[in-house]
């Protein structure tokens, strides 16, 4: 089940867009929204964008390297 927090207040280092977490791990956005649909990562919303924890992702880039 997909999880979706929201949040009042997005410190710019900590967080990445969907396109971003997309390139940093070199899937395309549509992957990436559905990973998060299915809670494979965790969304944020912050207004109008849906972001991620950039460690998150660092973390999961890390872990697609040991496969």
């Amino acid at each position: 089940m997909a999880e979706t927090k929201i949040l009042k207040k997005a410190d710019v280092e900590s967080y990445m867009t969907v396109e971003e977490a997309a390139n940093e791990l070199g899937l395309k956005s549509a992957v990436i929204r559905n990973y998060l649909s299915e809670g494979r990562l965790t969304g944020y919303k912050f207004k109008t964008l849906t972001l991620l924890k950039a460690d998150e992702v660092e973390r999961w880039k890390q872990r697609q390297k040991s496969r």
